[in-house]
């Protein structure tokens, strides 16, 4: 049924998935986090 071969490109197919959406949420985060930072720096400037 299974060969040790399809077995191996089975795991590193989903390790591949895996390991891509994990890498898109981060840059996701890093985005979304931008802006924030962003406006601390805007508010720090202000108050000088």
């Amino acid at each position: 049924m299974f060969s040790p071969m399809k077995l191996l490109i089975l795991v590193v197919l989903i390790a591949a998935v895996w390991f891509g959406f994990k890498a898109i949420s981060r840059v996701r985060k890093a985005k979304a986090a931008e802006p924030l930072e962003h406006e601390e720096h805007q508010n720090i400037d202000d108050n000088r």
